[in-house]
């Protein structure tokens, strides 16, 4: 089984008030559109209760209801803004002049609620989201997937026809905790074609108070004699390298990037533009999922965070 990594959470501000910060939509259905879609598990073929994901060691699935974006200022962002899902290139393997492997920091900061209309959303798999709802509050459960990798070459369709997209060499990832859900409903009634399975890797970061940011390692292997300089991923790989710490990001999940919008999506630097045009697609190369704790949970929550700001002061 693949191992994790220490999840380190840092109180940068607690329970405080919001005027503006990053989106958390609700991505189960309602409102996301439309029902049937077959774009779920055989257990929720038309994806009612969000994103799932299997921990592929125990074959434990669970499901998110949320995604959290990092949108700009005034469009759903606020503090943070496209840093909301930052990451940053800290290391990279090379043989010659190839890529073979490569480590990036990721980090999620919760300043959830968003202000300002945000664009709709959509993705490959024809759903669409439209919705004056937003979160604030814990990001509870929260996991981080990368579109732009694989779990391991041994998880792979078994063929590429669309939505899938083939970007080889792939990068792999190795530290993973589980697989997210992407693609069609096996056996679906409709016919919808190539059937789906978790393919995306997914890591766990946790519970984060408003306020806070997680932060994790994520380590990657690149398939093959590596990734060569005319790759154009590599560019934005040794670019992310190159450049200091709080520039250089290499994750963007704009709204209009609905749940895993592509597999397998390109990784690209965040310009900071509202929605990136171009690459990756649909402005988005990760997505950042959670659940709203019940009322119960949520009061124990609160709780702790006024405790700790209390011991600490």
């Amino acid at each position: 089984m693949k191992g994790t990594t220490t999840i380190a959470v840092v109180v940068t501000l607690c329970l405080g008030t919001y005027a503006a910060a990053s989106p958390s939509l609700p991505i189960t259905k309602p409102p996301v559109t439309p029902v049937p879609s077959w774009t779920g598990p055989v257990q929720d073929p038309h994806a009612i209760q969000g994103q799932w994901f299997r921990n592929y060691a125990t074959g434990h699935e669970e499901y998110r209801t949320h995604e959290f974006y990092d949108n700009l200022p005034g469009l759903g962002g606020g503090f943070a803004g496209c840093n909301a899902i930052y990451g940053k290139v800290m290391n990279v393997q090379m043989q010659g002049l190839n890529i073979i492997g490569l480590t990036i920091q990721a980090q999620i900061t919760n300043d959830t609620p968003g202000e300002g209309q945000w664009a709709d959303g959509n993705n490959s798999h024809e759903e669409y989201l439209h919705t004056p709802e937003k979160y604030f509050g814990p990001l509870f459960g929260t996991k981080l997937t990368a579109e732009f990798a694989v779990t391991d070459t041994a998880n792979l369709p078994a063929v590429w026809n669309a939505p899938y997209r083939n970007t080889n060499p792939y990068i792999i990832a190795l530290n993973e905790d589980q697989a997210a859900w992407y693609c069609w409903t096996p056996g679906n009634p409709a016919g919808r074609w190539p059937f789906g399975n978790y393919y995306v890797p997914a890591w766990d970061f946790g519970n984060i108070m408003p306020g806070q940011t997680a932060t994790r390692i994520m380590n990657f292997a690149v398939s093959g004699p590596g990734m060569t300089p005319a790759d154009l991923r590599y560019g934005v790989i040794m670019n992310s390298w190159d450049s200091p710490w709080g520039v250089g990001d290499v994750f963007l999940n704009r709204t209009t990037d609905l749940k895993i919008g592509d597999w397998i999506d390109d990784i690209a630097l965040d310009n900071g533009q509202p929605y990136p045009p171009l690459t990756p697609l649909r402005s988005g190369d990760v997505s950042v999922f959670h659940d709203v704790p019940e009322p119960a949970t949520l009061g124990l929550m609160l709780l702790s965070g006024l405790a700790l700001l209390r011991r600490r002061s």
